[in-house]
């Protein structure tokens, strides 16, 4: 994985830990009432995936140039011509992809346990 992989790949992953910790501090907060609790829970997860998919949707060439992982890396170590951009972009896309189907799992999962939960 190059540099802008790596940068972008922990950009990610830390507006990730942000929801799973604001999800996690709900759910504690809730946790009289477990269904409610993995519901909210799966609602920060939703949440979040909705986020990843629209952060997807806009994302161009010229905005790439704009996103943190680009603006964070020194200019020699930034992918260099077109096809370094395009590289970087599609590589960018994937990863928040990526991040958006982890997200809609753990969404999925928190909704079923809330249902299972709710019987109980």
């Amino acid at each position: 994985m190059d540099s802008f992989g790596r940068i972008a790949f922990f950009t990610i992953a830390r507006d990730a830990s942000c929801s799973a910790i604001a999800a996690a501090i709900l759910m504690v907060a809730y946790s009289f009432d477990p269904p409610l609790a993995f519901f909210l829970g799966a609602s920060v997860a939703l949440f979040f995936t909705g986020v990843m998919l629209v952060r997807f949707v806009l994302l161009s060439e010229d905005r790439i140039v704009a996103s943190e992982p680009w603006q964070v890396m020194e200019p020699e170590q930034r992918p260099v011509g077109h096809d370094g951009l395009r590289g970087a972009l599609d590589q960018f896309e994937r990863m928040l992809l990526r991040f958006a189907k982890v997200g809609s799992g753990a969404a999925s999962a928190l909704f079923g346990v809330s249902l299972l939960a709710s019987w109980i």
